[in-house]
């Protein structure tokens, strides 16, 4: 659990950062969190998860 919370925490970092996501990143971010949510994780992903929601989609990075 904690290796996908400091993943979680590197992607939402570098994307908010950036302004956007690139959609194969937020549907890797949705995975992770998902597990990380049914393994017991807490509220503070949840939140980070919230902001990367409202990130526009960038379609043309695939970095």
């Amino acid at each position: 659990m904690l290796l996908l919370r400091v993943q979680l925490i590197e992607y939402h970092d570098k994307y908010m950062k950036r302004g956007s996501i690139p959609s194969y990143a937020y549907e890797n971010f949705i995975e992770m969190y998902d597990a990380y949510h049914e393994l017991g994780g807490n509220g503070m992903v949840t939140h980070m998860k919230e902001e990367i929601e409202e990130l526009s989609f960038n379609k043309a990075n695939k970095e």
